[in-house]
C-alpha cells in the first residue's frame, strides 16, 4: 500500500472520491429490520480518533475543491464528542487546503438535542433523520433494541417539537418495501406536513420484489409524480426537494456505468472501497481493505476492486447495464453484489427486481425534471 496517489491510473474521473463516509458500525439503540450494517460487539469499543483524523487528511489530499464528510452508524450521536472533534478538525484542515467541506450526519433522531442542532447550524452541517413516515409504518420497521414498550416514532416527534431549528432545514431518510409501498405517498405527505424540506426515499436494499409488487410500485410512483407536479402548480404551496431529483440534476452525463465517488473508513481508520462491506461480519470485511490511516490508500487495489466487480457483476447477474439509458444514473450495484455473493443468496430474481425497481424510480424522477425544468421555483429550489 502507498500514501502517494497516482491519478494517471484513474480511468474514470468520477471514481476519485469526493465523499468520505465514516462508519461507527457497533453501537445503535434501534433494531431496524432492514438495516444493512452488521452490528457486532467487537466493534463497540474499537475507536481511534487519531487514526480517523489521519484518514481525513488522506481524503482531503484527493483532487477536488468540494468534498463531503458523512457520519454513519450504528448511531453516530452515541459518539457525539468524537463526531464534534473529527468534524472541527476536518473543517480546519479543509480551509487550509481551500476545500469547501460539506458535513452530513445520518441519525435515527431519538437522541437529538438542542446542542446537536446548534453545532450543525454553526458548521452548516446537514443532518438526515431516518424516519419512515407515520407512527404505524415507522414503529413496525424501526423498533428500539431494548424492548421497553417505547415508540421510537413518538420519541423522534417529541424531539422535533421541542428543538428550535431556526434556519436549519429538516431532511428525512425513508425506507420502503413491498409491505409498505401502498402507504408510500401518504408517508411522504406526512413528512412534508412535519416540515421536512428534503426527502430521501429508497427501497429496502436486499429485498426481492415479486412481479405483482412491482406493478403496485409503478402505480404508486405515478401517484407520487403527479402529486409532486401539483405542488408546483399553485403558488405558495409547501414544497420539498427529492434526493433522486438531486442526483439526476447533479449527474455529469458521462454515460459511464456505476462510477463511484465515495470512499469509506471504519472507526479505526481502515479504508474500504464500498460502504456495503459494513453489511458483512468483521472477519470477512478485511478482504476488502484498500488502505489505512498509517500507509494511505492503495489506489491500484481500490480501482481494481471497482472495475473487476463491475465486470463480475454483469457477467454473473445477467444485467444489461451497458445498453440501459439509465446506466449513468442508476444506483451502484457493486455493494449489493458483494453482499449477495458472500451470503450465497445471489439469485437472478433479485437482480431482475433490483433493475426493475431502479427503472421505475428513475423514470418517475426523470419525468418530474422534464416537466419542471423550466419552472422558476423548481430551479431555485434545486439550485441548478
Amino acid at each position: 500500500m502507498r500514501k502517494s496517489l497516482n491519478y494517471q491510473e484513474v480511468d474514470q474521473a468520477a471514481d476519485i472520491p469526493q465523499i468520505l463516509n465514516i462508519f461507527f458500525p457497533g453501537k445503535c439503540n434501534l433494531q431496524c429490520r432492514y438495516c444493512f450494517v452488521h452490528k457486532q460487539k467487537e466493534d463497540f469499543n474499537e475507536i481511534d480518533e487519531h487514526a480517523i483524523k489521519s484518514a481525513v487528511d488522506i481524503f482531503l489530499n484527493y483532487p477536488g475543491k468540494k468534498k463531503s464528510l458523512s457520519f454513519n452508524g450504528g448511531e453516530p450521536l452515541l459518539e457525539w464528542e468524537l463526531v464534534k472533534n473529527i468534524y472541527t478538525y476536518a473543517e480546519k484542515q479543509a480551509r487550509k487546503k481551500e476545500v469547501l467541506l460539506e458535513g452530513v450526519v445520518v441519525t435515527n433522531g431519538t437522541l437529538l438535542k438542542q446542542e446537536h442542532v446548534e453545532f450543525f447550524k454553526k458548521y452548516k452541517i446537514s443532518f438526515r433523520i431516518s424516519i419512515d413516515g407515520d407512527k404505524k409504518t415507522h414503529d413496525k420497521m424501526r423498533p428500539f433494541k431494548i424492548k421497553n414498550g417505547k415508540s421510537s416514532f413518538e420519541v423522534i416527534l417529541r424531539n422535533l417539537q421541542k428543538i428550535k431549528f431556526g434556519s436549519l432545514q429538516l431532511s428525512a431518510s425513508l425506507v420502503f418495501g413491498p409491505k409498505t409501498v401502498t402507504q408510500l405517498l401518504d408517508n411522504i405527505k406526512f413528512l412534508q406536513q412535519q416540515n421536512f424540506k428534503y426527502v430521501d426515499f429508497y427501497p429496502e436494499i436486499y429485498t426481492t420484489w415479486r412481479k405483482e409488487e412491482l406493478v403496485i410500485l409503478k402505480q404508486e410512483a405515478k401517484k407520487i409524480e403527479q402529486y409532486y407536479l401539483q405542488l408546483f402548480s399553485v403558488k405558495g404551496r409547501k414544497t420539498f426537494r427529492l434526493s433522486m431529483v438531486d442526483k439526476l440534476l447533479g449527474s455529469s452525463g458521462s454515460g459511464k456505468q456505476a462510477i463511484c465517488g465515495k470512499i469509506q473508513i471504519d472507526a479505526m481508520g481502515n479504508f474500504f472501497a464500498c460502504d456495503k462491506v459494513f453489511s458483512l461480519p468483521k472477519a470477512v470485511r478485511g478482504e476488502y481493505l484498500v488502505g489505512n490511516s498509517n500507509v494511505g490508500v492503495d489506489e491500484k487495489k481500490r480501482l481494481q476492486f471497482l472495475n473487476n466487480s463491475r465486470k463480475e457483476l454483469l457477467s454473473e447477474t445477467g444485467l444489461k447495464c451497458e445498453t440501459c439509458k439509465f446506466k449513468q444514473h442508476c444506483a451502484c450495484a457493486i455493494g449489493h453484489y458483494l453482499y449477495k455473493k458472500k451470503t450465497a443468496s445471489a439469485e437472478r430474481d433479485f437482480w431482475r427486481s433490483f433493475c426493475a425497481v431502479s427503472k421505475i424510480l428513475l423514470t418517475m424522477n426523470s419525468n418530474i425534471i422534464k416537466r419542471l425544468e423550466y419552472d422558476e421555483f423548481f430551479v431555485v429550489l434545486n439550485r441548478f
